[in-house]
Order: C-alpha cells, then structure tokens, then sequence
C-alpha cells in the first residue's frame, strides 16, 4: 500500500512538471522562432526520465527505511520479550550502595560512572556552570515511550561502537533494561570479535589516522596471520601472545630501518638563509626564546641519534625473542593431551617406560 501511495503521488508531480515545461517551452519556442510542438516532446521525454529515476530512488529509499525500521522493531521487540539470563556470581557490596538497591551488574556500574562524567563536566565552565540539580537534569533522559525507546535503539544501532555512549544506554535502560543488557552483551561479542581478528592490536601499532592505511593494516594481519598459521593458539592468552610477537616485530623492522637511515643516509640540513637568520636574530632568541630554567635540554650527536636508533631495535628484539620464550613455555607446562593414538610411549623421568595402546 505504501508503494502505491507512493506511486500515485509520483504521477500527479510528473503532470504538474510537464505542465510546467510544456509552458516554459512554448514561451522559449515563441522568443526563437522555433516550433514549439518538437520542443515540447523533447522536454516530455526528459522529464518523463528524470521523474521516473527520482520516483524510483525515492521508492528504493523509502523500501529500504521500512525494511531497516521493521528489522530493528522485530530485534527490539524479541530482546525485550525474553528475561535477560544474569551471571551466577554473588559480590559483597555495602547496604547504601547502588548495587544493593538495584542490582549488581557490569552495565549498571559503567552507567553509574558515565553518568558521574557528566554531571561533573555540566557543572564545568565548559559545560555550563550548572548547579548539581541542573546538572542531574542536563546529563541524562529517561524515555517515556516504547516509540522514543525504539527510535533511540535504532539510533544506536544505526552507528559505530566506537560511537557510542553510556548515557545512551541509560536512556534505553530506563524504559527497555532487557534491551539495553542485551546490546551491551553484543558490544562485548563485537570486542572480542575486534580482539580476536587482530584489528585491536593493529590500531594501537598504528595509532594515528595517516598511519591506518589499508598497508599498513594488511602488513600486521598478514605477519600476524603467519605466526597463527604455525603456532595454532589455543586460547585467549595465546592470541594476546601472538599480538605481542607481532607488535614487537614492527617496532624492531621500524627501529632497524632507523639504524639504516641515521647511519647510511644524508640528513636533513636547514638552509644558508635561515642560518643566517637565525644568526641575526641569536641575541633576541636567546633573551626572549626560552622560560626561566636551569640547564639546556641535550640535544643528540650524529653518533648518538644512531646508537640510539641501534638500542631501541636491540631492546624490541629482546622483547620479542623474550615473548617467544614465554609462548613456548606456556606450551611446555600445560597438560597434555592425546588423541586418536594407537601406542603412546610414557616414561618418567628416571622411571620405566611404558607402552600402551588400545
């Protein structure tokens, strides 16, 4: 029914706009001398085209919106249907606490916190100097609809994790906490997911916006899915191991690639006319450059700026060789497991060997 609203009105625009045009081009065919009936079906045709193409991204737009409202609406609806199943763990927490009120919970105590930001920063200059009431007010909405808590959810839904805030879970908490719990849940899935792939650790190695090129990302995967492929980890610990390995890896390629450039490479050398101009201006510079201090920050030599280059990359390939180790002795120390073996030979140390099989 929608679409064919839709459709109908769509009609009723494209007459009014070859109206238009049929008028516009019989005046510009009577200023020109042209006949105005061949002008006329050109502008039909182009505006029959253009109002066809408009009507049907309008359509797609709007079947698309439906489609996305519908989908969140039916996700809304299914979380806040079933009780959130709450972790088996009892935490001692004082009387007058907030726990012991409402209950213990990993979102309610980061909410809690959030929520302490700010009113602090409302009470700032920069957030407007509000009083403590004021503050309370600013800093948090509760809903007072399903409609406003289904309009919030697909907000939130509709943008990054790294996005989103706390205070917009306190304002689906207070009128839907089942979907709140259970978008917090998923976020945490996400996490491990961001963990696990190695994309967490990648963003810290590249830490600024022009380093997180594709390359840059594809290099770290591709070192970092090498070490998987020939250690097979088996758990949490191992991945954060492997990251390790391959975090210390590029910090030593880097350092060393320093080494090469500080010793084999010509420097920057600042130019004769800014030599000069800092050689006229030495007195001013020296009088009016610097804060009141005792002793003048070193600066490197030539030899100093490389063996510096040349201990940074000895100190990360320590760290390296250093996290194998400890890889390989998680290795060696855990339990041991056989399976689908037909004879297995088990000696202890100073003890008789033994042969079993099935």
């Amino acid at each position: 029914m929608a679409s064919r609203k839709s459709a109908i009105k769509t009609e009723g625009r494209s007459t009014d706009l070859t109206d238009k045009l049929n008028k516009m081009a019989e005046r510009s065919a009577k200023k020109v001398g042209l006949k105005g009936k061949a002008t006329v079906n050109m502008e039909k045709v182009a505006s029959k085209k253009s109002t066809t193409d408009n009507s049907r991204k309008t359509l797609k737009t709007k079947v698309s919106d439906d489609i996305n409202h519908s989908a969140f609406d039916s996700l809304f609806e299914k979380w806040d249907e079933f009780d959130f199943p709450p972790e088996d763990y009892i935490v001692d927490v004082p009387v007058d606490s907030l726990e012991s009120s409402i209950g213990y919970g990993s979102l309610m105590r980061q909410m809690h916190q959030a929520f302490l930001r700010r009113v602090a920063f409302h009470k700032t200059p920069a957030g407007g100097s509000l009083s403590s009431e004021e503050a309370r007010k600013a800093a948090f909405h509760a809903c007072t609809s399903k409609d406003e808590a289904k309009k919030i959810f697909q907000e939130m839904m509709g943008l990054p994790l790294e996005s989103l805030r706390f205070v917009d879970l306190m304002e689906l908490q207070s009128f839907a906490p089942r979907v709140a719990e259970w978008f917090w849940e998923r976020a945490k899935i996400e996490g491990r997911k961001e963990f696990e792939s190695g994309h967490l650790a990648a963003n810290i190695t590249f830490p600024e916006g022009y380093m997180k090129q594709v390359w840059n990302i594809a290099r770290y995967i591709g070192v970092r899915e090498s070490f998987i492929d020939e250690w097979n980890p088996q758990g949490g610990i191992d991945v954060a191991m492997i990251d390790m390995l391959a975090q210390t890896y590029f910090q030593w390629q880097y350092w060393l690639e320093q080494t090469v450039k500080r010793s084999q490479t010509r420097p920057y050398e600042e130019h004769p006319d800014y030599l000069r101009w800092k050689a006229d201006r030495k007195s001013e510079n020296e009088r009016n450059g610097y804060k009141e201090g005792y002793w003048f920050q070193p600066r490197l030599s030539d030899e100093e700026a490389i063996e510096h280059a040349v201990q940074m990359a000895d100190r990360f390939h320590r760290m390296f060789m250093r996290t194998l180790r400890q890889l390989r002795d998680l290795r060696r120390y855990t339990q041991v497991t056989i399976n689908n073996a037909g004879q297995v030979n088990i000696a202890a140390e100073g003890g008789k060997q033994l042969n079993t099989s099935k």
